[in-house]
Parts: C-alpha cells; sequence; structure tokens
C-alpha cells in the first residue's frame, strides 16, 4: 500500500470540507427512532493527552460514537477538521503501516500547535497493535493528541504504554431498554411504586428478551414488530468471518456453541464440550471459548465458596447478551427465519428459565466491579446461582423464578455460610430475615442499588 494523503484523505472526507451528513454511522444514527447515548461519553475528556481503548461486542455502537465525537468537535467545538484523523482498520496487514499512517497524519496534514485528535476503529484487527502504540508513545509523537481506540474483540495481554483507559461499551440493560421504548411508563418508576406497575412491565421484559440490549435490534422491533433476518445475519456473518481470520474452524465452533446452549446454566466439563466434536484435546475446548469470550459473545463462570474461583472445577458458560443468545441458538437449529423461531422457543420451559438466568448473569456482568462466580455442593446436589463478589462483600443470588420459594431455598444460604442474600422470583416481594425476595423485573432494574 503506497501511503499518501490522498489515500488517508478517503476515510477522512472532512479534510475536502465535506460534511459527515452521508456518513454511513451518522446517517444509521440519525434514521433511528431510539437513539443511544453510551455512558463511555462521560468518561472521554477530549481535552487531555490520553489513549482511550473502548471495547465492546459488535453492534453496541463503538464506531457511531468515534463518528458522533467526530461530528462534534467539527461542528459543535469549531476544532480545525485537519487536526482530526480517523481509520478502520479492516484493510491493514499490520502495525507498522498504522504507525506510518498516523505519524504521516502528524507530520503532513495536522496543523498548528492545536490538539490533534486520533480515532482508530477495530484495531484488534491488527497483530500487536499494542506495540504500535507504545512505540508512538515512547517516541513522543502523541504529545498534545488524545487518541482513541476501538475493538470488538480484545487480547488478554495487557497494554504496556502508559496513559490508557480501558472502557467497555456494553449493550444495554434493561432499564436502558425500557427508558428508551416506553418512557413515560417507566418515568419516575421506583422500589416504591413498582408493584403498581408489574403487570405491564412483564410485557416489556418479553421484547427484551428478544431483542437484548442491541439498539438495532430494538429499533427494528419497534419499527416493524419484529427483528429481520439481516440484523442477525450481519452480526453472525461479522463473528464466522473473525473466527476465520483467527484460523479457527468454523464447524468445530458450531459445534461448542451447540455444546454450550445445550448445556446452558449447567456445570460443564471440558470433556462434555468436546465429545462428539472435532476437538481433539480439552486445550482444544478452551482455545475456542477464549476466542468466544474474547469477542465479548460469552463469558465463564467459575465455581468458589466465595473467595477464588477454582477453575480446577465444572465452570459455566453465559452468553453476553438475550439477543446473542438467540442468534446462536437459531444457528445452531438450523433455522432460516432466526425471530421466528426465538418467538416460538420464548417460552418453552426448556429455554426460558436457563434464559432467565441468562439475563440476570448479563446485567450482573456489566459492571466490571463485579466479581461472579457460583457455589455448588456436589454431595447435596444444592446450588447457588451466582456469588457476587465486590470489595469485601460477597451477595449470594438464587434464582427460583419457575418455582415456589420454600423454606429450603432459604436452608441453601445456610449451608453455604450466608446469612443474607438474594432469591429472584416471579412476583414475590419481600425480606425475610436478611434474604431479600424480588421479582425478576425488579432486579433487572435496580440491581445497581442492591450491592
Amino acid at each position: 500500500m503506497d501511503l499518501n494523503l490522498e489515500l488517508l484523505s478517503i476515510q477522512n472526507p472532512w479534510w475536502r470540507g465535506e460534511s459527515l451528513k452521508f456518513d454511513p454511522s451518522i446517517e444509521q444514527y440519525e434514521r433511528q427512532s431510539l437513539k443511544r447515548q453510551p455512558a463511555a461519553l462521560e468518561q472521554i475528556n477530549l481535552k487531555q493527552d490520553k489513549i482511550y481503548f473502548l471495547t465492546g461486542l459488535k453492534g453496541a455502537g463503538k464506531t457511531t460514537l468515534l463518528k458522533l465525537m467526530i461530528k462534534k468537535l467539527i461542528e459543535a467545538d469549531r476544532v480545525n477538521p485537519n487536526n482530526i484523523f480517523f481509520y478502520s482498520c479492516h484493510n491493514l496487514d499490520s502495525f507498522e503501516q498504522l504507525n506510518e499512517m498516523i505519524k504521516l497524519f502528524l507530520s503532513l496534514k495536522a496543523e498548528g500547535k492545536a490538539r490533534r485528535y486520533i480515532f482508530i476503529d477495530e484495531i484488534a484487527m491488527i497483530k500487536n497493535w499494542q506495540k504500535g502504540m507504545d512505540h508512538l508513545s515512547k517516541a513522543a509523537k502523541l504529545i498534545n493528541a488524545t487518541v482513541i481506540l476501538s475493538a470488538s474483540s480484545f487480547s488478554q495481554a495487557k497494554a504496556k504504554f502508559n496513559d490508557v483507559k480501558n472502557i467497555t461499551i456494553n449493550s444495554l440493560a434493561f432499564s436502558e431498554f425500557a427508558n428508551l421504548i416506553n418512557p413515560d411508563l417507566f418515568k419516575d418508576l421506583t422500589r416504591e411504586n413498582y408493584q403498581k406497575r408489574h403487570g405491564r412491565l412483564e410485557y416489556y421484559l418479553d421484547i427484551y428478551l428478544l431483542t437484548g440490549g442491541f439498539i438495532s435490534a430494538i429499533n427494528d422491533y419497534k419499527e416493524n414488530g419484529a427483528i429481520r433476518q439481516n440484523i442477525y445475519s450481519n452480526f453472525l456473518h461479522w463473528f464466522l468471518a473473525h473466527v476465520a481470520r483467527s484460523n479457527r474452524d468454523i464447524v468445530l465452533t458450531r459445534q461448542i456453541m451447540e455444546k454450550l446452549i445445550l448445556n446452558l446454566g449447567t456445570p460443564l466439563g471440558y470433556k462434555t464440550l468436546t465429545h462428539k466434536t472435532k476437538a481433539k484435546t480439552h486445550l482444544t475446548a478452551v482455545e475456542y471459548l477464549d476466542i468466544l469470550e474474547s469477542m465479548f459473545v460469552i463469558k465463564t463462570v467459575y465455581q468458589s465458596d466465595g473467595g477464588e474461583p477454582d477453575s480446577r472445577k465444572a465452570k459455566k458458560v453465559y452468553f453476553q447478551d438475550p439477543f446473542i443468545f438467540w442468534l446462536f441458538y437459531s444457528y445452531t437449529h438450523g433455522s432460516l427465519n432466526y425471530y421466528q423461531l426465538a418467538r416460538q422457543r420464548l417460552h418453552d420451559p426448556a429455554v426460558f428459565f436457563h434464559l432467565v438466568e441468562n439475563v440476570v448473569f448479563s446485567h450482573l456482568a456489566k459492571d466490571e466491579a463485579n466479581k461472579i462466580t457460583y457455589w455448588r455442593d456436589n454431595i447435596k446436589k444444592k446450588e447457588i446461582n451466582f456469588l457476587v463478589k465486590r470489595g469485601k462483600g460477597v451477595a449470594p443470588i438464587l434464582i427460583r423464578y419457575d418455582k415456589e420459594i420454600s423454606q429450603a431455598d432459604f436452608n441453601i444460604f445456610k449451608l453455604a455460610g450466608f446469612k443474607k442474600g438474594i432469591i429472584i422470583s416471579k412476583d414475590r416481594l419481600e425480606n425475610k430475615n436478611g434474604i431479600k425476595t424480588m421479582p425478576l423485573i425488579y432486579f433487572l432494574l435496580f440491581y445497581k442499588k442492591l450491592f
């Protein structure tokens, strides 16, 4: 690739005086009847010499966020467009190429001594990108510059360069979804007046369990009363392309997905994952789980007694969002209409109650301060779905949405050594001897205030 300013200007049309009005991400954002403003915006200070690293599931709105920041800089803050550089890394082969682009921008395009703004999208597509940014930082190329990086996958390796702030952009929680789709119903909703609206809230829970927190799926449902197949297909295409680009077997990936869906919410070992698949050893299963987790598709939860997780024992695997669950449920079942199958199977007991457990987990996982494990007594076959460690405290959570709550449920906390805890029910709300019982919807709306 012959690097020059003309090539760079293809992704930076504002250098030519062109408006962002017709930018695909901005156009899509403006067309949406429901618009998301990620809380990440409040964590980014564009006036600092800092590197921000935005990660999150594909479709969470990272690229749109970058373009909205650029639009604001040009139109509201009156920043010289020549001092703003954007590049999406889909066509780059190495970090050296990206570094040369950034240095070319800094030396030939950026004007004056004003602050420079560098936006790099999908940087994790470049191998050893951390090394490239480290080189730029140590060479003092990023002085008087704010750098925003984004990625739909992450590496377990820690970035070594200084002044990095990691920000995760999650899919919408139920409360955020609710305030978008029907703000009047959820206006002034509190824990005190919740029960008066419980019946109407259940209707929106069903919708959320289908759309998840994906703004494109939510908007499609609002406009069409369903989620069109292309919404699923776009994500699936990206997912399979990423698997292939990582030199992993797409067939084995699908086989492992089938195992995860069949065992959702159930403790499983690597033997279960590899049985009757193309995987030759449990190390292969570990490798594929790591890839899926790095793409924000799944999350592994380990067993513990409230302390450190024990990776030697059977673990559980959950999907990061209900939309992602239905995407792979339909994909592995060979459906041609993913939304139709999801609608048909939503209240199938074999699916629904595992989905409820999954959505509880996905909400807990949105706060990175929560360290999540589960407790199990293998002899007495008793289990607490989640232990949430935050600071020095541990909150046990038992899900009984599909069952009548009995004294035996309260005894599980005692057996595990906990005096306090949370039981998630279908519609029961009470506090008994330190054990708080609450409806699922109540928990999803107010879970942040419970810890």
